[in-house]
C-alpha cells in the first residue's frame, strides 16, 4: 500500500507490478490500483500518480457520491432477530434479485439497481419476511425436538406458515409457527412453542394446562407477563 499526499487529500493506492509494457491506473470499489511494469521504480510510479491526481480524485469523489446514493440507513423501526435489535442498511447493486446479509449492528439489504426509484417499503418487508422464514426453517425443528424430549409427547406434524398477527397455533394435532416469531428471544420462542405443545393435551386454558406449562418452564410467570400482549 502506497500513499500520495496532496495539499488537501491523501491518495492511497495499491501497486501491482506485472510484465505489461505500460502503466495504467484504475479505480475499483473505491480502491486506486496502479498496474505497472516490473522495471518501474517506486519514484516513477509515484510521479505518474501525482500527474494523474486530479483524475483520481475526481473519480473517487464520483464513487463516494454514488455509494452514498446506493447505501442508505433506512429511517424506520429497527427489526429484531432472537431479541437482538438491528437497523436496516439498504444498498443498490447490479444484482438480479434482493439479497440480505446479517452484519454486527445492521441487516444489510442489497437490492437490484433498477429498484432505486421504486417504493422500498414493500420490498424491504418481503425481504425481511423471507429472512425470518429462512431462520425459522433452520431453527424450529431442533426446538420442537428438544421440547418433545422434555414433555414426552409431540404433534403429528408442524408447519411454518404466515399467520398474520398470530405467532403460533395448535389445530388437529398440528402445530403451526409464524416465521416472524424469530424476532423474539429464544426464551420467548420456546415458551410459545411449549404453550402449543400443551394444547395437544388440553385444548382450553384449564388449571391442568397451566400446571403443565409451569412444570416445564422454569421462569413461567416472568415470561407469561412478557408475552401477555402477544397473540398465540
Amino acid at each position: 500500500m502506497s500513499f500520495l499526499s496532496t495539499k488537501n487529500d491523501v491518495i492511497t493506492y495499491t501497486v501491482d507490478q506485472t510484465s505489461n509494457s505500460s502503466l495504467y491506473i484504475s479505480i475499483h470499489n473505491g480502491e486506486v490500483i496502479v498496474k505497472a511494469p516490473t522495471y518501474y521504480t517506486q519514484r516513477q510510479i509515484q510521479s505518474i500518480v501525482e500527474q494523474k491526481k486530479n483524475w483520481i480524485l475526481k473519480h473517487l469523489k464520483e464513487y463516494i457520491e454514488a455509494e452514498n446514493i446506493r447505501t442508505q440507513k433506512i429511517n424506520q423501526e429497527p427489526i429484531f432477530i432472537f431479541g437482538k435489535q438491528y437497523d436496516i442498511l439498504l444498498k443498490y447493486e447490479n444484482t438480479k434479485s434482493p439479497t440480505l446479509n446479517l452484519r454486527n449492528k445492521y441487516v444489510e439489504i442489497i437490492l437490484p439497481a433498477k429498484y432505486i426509484d421504486l417504493d422500498k417499503t414493500k420490498i424491504i418487508h418481503a425481504t425481511i419476511t423471507k429472512m425470518y422464514s429462512s431462520i425459522a426453517k433452520d431453527q424450529i425443528e431442533n426446538m420442537m425436538e428438544d421440547i418433545r424430549h422434555q414433555l414426552g409427547f409431540a404433534p403429528e406434524d408442524f408447519k411454518i406458515q404466515d399467520l398474520g398477527n398470530q405467532l403460533a397455533k395448535c389445530s388437529n394435532s398440528i402445530i403451526t409457527i409464524n416465521p416472524c416469531i424469530m424476532q423474539y428471544s429464544r426464551e420467548t420462542i420456546r415458551f410459545i412453542i411449549t404453550h402449543e405443545f400443551c394444547h395437544l393435551k388440553y385444548k382450553n386454558h384449564t388449571k391442568s394446562f397451566y400446571e403443565l406449562m409451569e412444570k416445564h418452564i422454569f421462569n413461567y410467570e416472568e415470561i407469561a407477563k412478557q408475552t401477555n400482549n402477544l397473540k398465540f
